[in-house]
């Protein structure tokens, strides 16, 4: 920033309400807490952390137990999923419509002689069948796949019946890191990334649709400072 630009950055203080809000989003990755821009009596505008999100992390930490918890993927990342389904009922319940509606979209007026309305309409009724089939997928992905937490590592398992299952104990975790699409950041959500000291960088434990990822990456790393001092 330039000098005519001031700030004060002990008290997260900005002279523009610009640079207010670029502090806001450089805290908010860098400790999963929301921040808001305020007027102060210094210089303008100050970043200010939300009491209700301060709350929420209180309650995670003190509810939480690495002994037995087990972490679900967030429903609210299967959206695409949802679109599926929703396609594959209106396919399944009115192909017809569908059918019009391509029609309208490449402006044509007459039905050819050659093309099999009836025909094609049980073709587009099945296609949605098995979007709709398609879609519901989530549903195993949600119950298969869980992260576990116990007193050496962080744990994956995959599968109802046939399971596979990844280890890292907490002294072997070499990275974490978290990614976050412009959607995930608006649903709150993400994936978290666990790369071991073993494996030359490939990264041994994927989670996708975590709520909260950063605070959680700043959980693990936590537990592995607890377990460091045993």
């Amino acid at each position: 920033m330039t000098t005519d630009n001031p700030i004060n950055l002990r008290l997260k203080s900005f002279a523009r309400f610009d640079d207010a809000m670029t502090m806001c989003d450089l805290l908010n990755r860098e400790t999963g807490d929301e921040y808001t821009v305020m007027s102060d009596n210094h210089l303008g505008f100050t970043a200010r952390r939300c009491q209700e999100n301060r709350q929420k992390q209180q309650h995670l930490v003190e509810t939480y137990d690495p002994n037995n918890r087990a972490y679900r993927q967030a429903f609210r990342g299967f959206i695409p999923h949802y679109s599926e389904i929703t396609i594959g009922i209106l396919l399944i319940a009115n192909p017809y419509a569908v059918l019009g509606w391509i029609f309208a979209l490449l402006n044509i007026q007459t039905i050819p002689e050659w093309f099999s309305l009836p025909g094609w309409g049980e073709v587009f009724r099945f296609g949605g069948f098995l979007l709709w089939l398609y879609g519901l997928r989530f549903i195993y992905s949600y119950y298969a796949i869980k992260l576990y937490f116990d007193d050496d590592g962080v744990l994956l398992k995959k599968g109802i019946i046939a399971q596979n299952q990844v280890q890292i104990r907490f002294n072997d975790i070499k990275t974490i890191s978290v990614q976050q699409s412009i959607l995930d950041r608006l649903l709150g959500i993400g994936t978290l990334h666990l790369d071991s000291a073993g494996t030359n960088g490939t990264v041994d434990i994927v989670f996708n649709n975590l709520i909260n990822p950063v605070y959680m990456r700043h959980r693990i790393q936590y537990l592995i400072d607890q377990y460091a001092k045993r």
